[in-house]
C-alpha cells in the first residue's frame, strides 16, 4: 500500500532486523488497487500475509482482520519464542486488538505506537460507528505494556480519550533513514516542494494562493507537488483557474527511492498549511525527509513540533498565504539563507534516525527479558 503508515512500519521493522533481531511481520492480505509501496526487506525479516475477510473492501477488512491475525500470531508463538509484539495504532482498524489479545495469551510484552490518536469530529451514523470503534481502541490501548506517541499533546489525548495511565505512555516520534539523503549531491533550484498524500489538512490550496503572489516577484519559480490524494482534482482546477500551469508541476505518484532526488533539487519544503487536530505539533515523515535533504521548512503556525521547525532558524511558521508568499520570496532571493537554514534542518534531524530511536527501546526489553 501507499502512504506514511506503511513507510513507518517498514522502516521500523527493517531497522530492528538490521540491528540483529529476527522479525516476523503479520499483515492483512487485502486487495489494493492503488499505488503500492514495495520496499527492500532485510534478510532477518519475514512477512506473512494473513487471510482477511472482505479483502476487496479496505475499510471493512480493517475492521474484520483481527480474528485471523490473532489466530496466526498465537500459532507462531506456540511454535517459536518471541520477545515482544509491536503494532501500530490507527483508530479505524483492529490490528492492535489482535496484537494485545495474542500477547496476553502467550504472556509477552506488547508495544503500541500511536500515529493518529483520534478521528476528526463526525455526526450521524458515522458518529455512532466511531463510538463503537472507540470501545475496541480503548480496550487495546489499556491492554498494552507500553504506548509510544509522537509528542506530548498526543500523549494527553490518548490518556484522556482512552483512559490510559500517563505513566504507560512514552514519547517516540517518527524516524528516518538518513543514509537515503546524500546532501552532497544536492542541486538547488528555485523549487518549492511538497511530498505526500493530498488531503485537505495539508492546505495546498493556500500554497497555490501564495504562488500567485510569489511569481509576481520570481517568475521562474516552480512549485513541485509529489503525490496524489482526494484533493488532487480540486488543486488541478485551481491551477487551471489561476493560470499557474507553467509554475506548478503535479508529479503524481513517485516511488520512494526517487523522492530524495526531487527533494535535493528543491530549495524549500512545505509542511502542513492548515492547523487541525491531525497536524497540531506533529512530526510528519515528509518533514523529516525535508530536513534530511537540508531544506528550510515553511508551515502553518502551531502545526509542527518545535523539534522539527524553529521559527527563524530552519524555516518559518506562517499565518496565511500572504505570509507564506513573503517568506518564500525572501528565501529564494537569498540562497545563502536557504543554505544556512537547510544546514540547521540537517543538524536537527540527526536525533530522528531510526537507530537512535529504537536502540534504547530494544535494550530496555532485552534487560527485562534477562531479568525475568
Amino acid at each position: 500500500m501507499s502512504g506514511g503508515g506503511p513507510v513507518v512500519s517498514c522502516d521500523i521493522a527493517n531497522t530492528i532486523a538490521a540491528l540483529g533481531h529476527q522479525v516476523t511481520v503479520l499483515v492483512p492480505d487485502v486487495d489494493w488497487n492503488g499505488r503500492k509501496y514495495e520496499p527492500h526487506m532485510h534478510k532477518n525479516l519475514s512477512v506473512i500475509r494473513v487471510n482477511t475477510p472482505s479483502k476487496t473492501n479496505l475499510k471493512v477488512a480493517a475492521r474484520r482482520c483481527a480474528g485471523n491475525l490473532r489466530k496466526t500470531a498465537e500459532k507462531l508463538c506456540s511454535e517459536s519464542r518471541f520477545d515482544m509484539i509491536f503494532t501500530i495504532f490507527h483508530p479505524f482498524h483492529l490490528v492492535p486488538n489482535a496484537a494485545v489479545s495474542c500477547a496476553k495469551k502467550v504472556d509477552i510484552p506488547v508495544v503500541i505506537k500511536v500515529d493518529d490518536a483520534v478521528y476528526e469530529k463526525s455526526s450521524g451514523l458515522k458518529a455512532i460507528q466511531r463510538r463503537i470503534e472507540k470501545r475496541f481502541s480503548t480496550k487495546s490501548l489499556q491492554g498494552a505494556s507500553e504506548i509510544f506517541v509522537l509528542n506530548e499533546q498526543i500523549k494527553t489525548i490518548v490518556s484522556d480519550n482512552y483512559r490510559v495511565p500517563p505513566e504507560k505512555i512514552s514519547v517516540m516520534p517518527n524516524g528516518i533513514d538518513l543514509s537515503l539523503f546524500d546532501v552532497k549531491s544536492a542541486k538547488r533550484e528555485r523549487k518549492i516542494i511538497f511530498s505526500g498524500v493530498m488531503y485537505y489538512h495539508r492546505g495546498l490550496d493556500i500554497l497555490l494562493k501564495a504562488t500567485t503572489e510569489i511569481i509576481k516577484e520570481l517568475a521562474d519559480v516552480k512549485v513541485v507537488l509529489l503525490g496524489e490524494g482526494p484533493e488532487l482534482q480540486r488543486l488541478q482546477d485551481i491551477v487551471s483557474e489561476k493560470k499557474l500551469m507553467v509554475n506548478v508541476e503535479f508529479k503524481g505518484w513517485v516511488e520512494r527511492a526517487e523522492v530524495p532526488t526531487h527533494l535535493l533539487n528543491a530549495s524549500i519544503g512545505i509542511g502542513p498549511l492548515q492547523l487541525t487536530p491531525l497536524t497540531a505539533k506533529s512530526i510528519p515523515v515528509k518533514v523529516l525527509e525535508y530536513m534530511a535533504s537540508s531544506l528550510p521548512i515553511v508551515a502553518k503556525k502551531g502545526s509542527l513540533s518545535d523539534d522539527v521547525l524553529r521559527d527563524g532558524e530552519n524555516g518559518y511558521f506562517v499565518e496565511d498565504a500572504g505570509q507564506l508568499a513573503e517568506k518564500v520570496i525572501n528565501l529564494l532571493q537569498n540562497p545563502s539563507l536557504v543554505e544556512k537554514m537547510g544546514t540547521m534542518s540537517r543538524n536537527m534531524v540527526q536525533k530522528f534516525s531510526w537507530g537512535n530511536l529504537l536502540v534504547p527501546i530494544l535494550e530496555k526489553y532485552d534487560k527485562a527479558k534477562s531479568s525475568s
